[in-house]
């Protein structure tokens, strides 16, 4: 029906429900299996991060580029993000649970067997960063610390701590797209 991914993406960023089907024909299955994949440790969530990650695609559309990336990597990319962000609500969860449970003397394994599990994911990914630029994307993302403290100290502005994230950020689109075309 569509001579390519482009025409593709255009049709539902158009807003033609038919094109978005089409799309989910096509790449459904990919979309299904990288969020299982991910929420392995977690499948009564699956169902409803599939149906984020097609929400996500219908609304953010116009952020596909084609002249960076197949529509197909870029849909894989946003599903493995929506799992990753699938699992880092639910650790937030079990963290309070497992507050609670400390209180009153119980442990949750479930919790540090997820966290040891996306702790391992992020890792790997940050693999091709330098030393420098790993810690950055650890105490920003993981962390969550702010620039202003990152940049402190390392006694540096906070542009420095932007500019090694947007480099990082880089490395790892470069990083992904290779992983996803083998």
């Amino acid at each position: 029906m569509y001579a390519n991914d482009a025409q593709l993406a255009r049709a539902v960023k158009n807003g033609s429900e038919r094109a978005f089907e089409e799309l989910i024909r096509l790449y459904g299955g990919l979309i299904r299996a990288i969020v299982r994949y991910h929420l392995k440790c977690m499948p009564q969530y699956a169902g409803e991060c599939e149906n984020d990650v097609l929400l996500s695609v219908w609304q953010n559309i116009d952020r596909f580029d084609p002249s960076k990336n197949s529509l197909k990597n870029w849909l894989g990319a946003v599903a493995k993000y929506r799992a990753v962000n699938y699992k880092r609500k639910y650790i937030r969860e079990l963290s309070d649970a497992e507050l609670t449970d400390e209180i009153s003397g119980g442990q949750s394994a479930d919790a540090e067997l997820l966290a040891n599990e996306v702790r391992e994911e992020i890792l790997s990914l940050l693999d091709d960063l330098s030393t420098a630029d790993r810690d950055i994307f650890i105490r920003r993302f993981i962390l969550e610390q702010p620039v202003e403290k990152i940049a402190a100290a390392n006694g540096k502005k906070p542009s420095w701590v932007y500019n090694r994230l947007s480099r990082g950020r880089k490395v790892l689109r470069v990083k992904w797209s290779d992983y996803h075309e083998k």
